[in-house]
């Protein structure tokens, strides 16, 4: 490709139905008709009716974020017959929860909680408001490796579950790189999403340990992205995160080996993040202790042992040689890895819905 043109990026796809609409409600229940019958829980409801829709085209997979008011959605054997969708549904709601009526029989899904459904099928959802992040996957993108394609529907994945959490992040992280991605980098993530979808329902035998994989790089990549966040939380270290992400310690050790472990992970990044704080200019007058404590570190002697262990330099050294030391690329020494070594991807330790 000729340097300076840039690669297609995603179809985006953002709307708004509201007042501006003559018939709202009647324009939401269109939009939604090849999908579901949709009403209010009563005509009152109808008054007013307003919808907000965002969505990326990954290919095979429509990652899509929706807001309404109060809803009644279904899936009728009529409905499946006139439009022949027959995709797989993923969501999870981020407020309020719905409740999922399938051949009669009510479940009460939470916020948090993951809900699987395959189109074909009948279902409905009740619902006190709709805001969710959901993903449309083509039938043949995840069927082919799935040991039983029967165990999707109805599938719920506790909020606090280690399946369910990496679902949640996938998703939450799917969305995020949403408007950087190119077209070949949504196939890309389309395939890796079926691959996680598969580990966490039952994954054929051909593809159990792609799936394995699959979803360890998945946790991998969601877990740092936690310690980046946290950095200055003082609490943060393998028992939150074993916590968190519902993995045990010694999963998250295996993750994080090649780097030394993950409390050396953690303490590398703090670390770079002093080292570049005290070579900047413009933070020349904040003390070294308040670094040190956005950083995440209570015991400023202990921090600077480690940290002229780790640059060959006391704190208030760096900061008295800032040009030098920025361009000793000395801080590279713990960058962020761009993913988990691939000879850990793989190691025993599935799921429970696996074993």
């Amino acid at each position: 490709m000729p340097q300076g043109v840039q690669q297609d990026r995603l179809p985006h796809l953002a709307a708004r139905i509201g007042a501006d609409y003559a018939d709202s409600f009647a324009a939401c229940r269109e939009l939604l008709a090849m999908m579901f019958e949709l009403d209010a829980p009563s005509p009152e409801g109808r008054v007013g009716y307003a919808m907000d829709f965002d969505l990326y085209d990954y290919g095979p997979i429509k990652l899509g974020v929706s807001r309404g008011p109060a809803s009644v959605m279904v899936r009728t054997p009529q409905l499946i017959a006139r439009t022949g969708v027959d995709q797989f549904h993923v969501q999870y709601y981020r407020r309020h929860g719905f409740v999922l009526t399938l051949d009669g029989a009510d479940q009460e899904v939470r916020p948090g909680d993951i809900c699987m459904l395959d189109l074909s099928r009948p279902a409905a959802l009740r619902t006190e408001g709709i805001d969710n992040l959901s993903a449309i996957v083509a039938r043949d993108l995840l069927s082919p490796l799935l040991a039983d394609v029967g165990d999707v529907h109805g599938l719920v994945l506790r909020r606090d579950s280690e399946a369910g959490v990496a679902i949640r992040e996938h998703l939450d992280e799917m969305w995020l790189r949403g408007p950087e991605l190119t077209v070949e980098q949504g196939l890309a993530w389309s395939r890796s999403t079926a691959a996680l979808l598969a580990g966490v329902v039952r994954a054929n035998t051909q593809s159990r340990a792609a799936t394995r994989a699959e979803l360890r790089r998945s946790q991998f990549r969601a877990i740092r992205r936690r310690i980046d966040r946290d950095l200055g939380d003082p609490a943060l270290g393998p028992a939150a995160l074993a916590g968190q992400f519902y993995v045990t310690r010694p999963t998250l050790y295996r993750m994080f080996e090649p780097y030394g472990g993950v409390g050396r992970y953690i303490l590398g990044r703090r670390l770079t993040g002093v080292f570049r704080d005290l070579s900047d200019p413009s933070l020349v007058r904040e003390p070294i202790a308040a670094v040190l404590r956005r950083w995440g570190f209570e015991n400023h002697t202990a921090a600077g042992r480690a940290f002229r262990a780790a640059f060959g330099m006391t704190p208030s050294a760096c900061r008295s040689q800032a040009p030098a030391a920025r361009t000793t690329g000395a801080a590279a020494t713990f960058d962020v890895p761009s993913e988990m070594p691939a000879n850990i991807t793989a190691f025993q330790g599935g799921l429970a819905s696996n074993a």
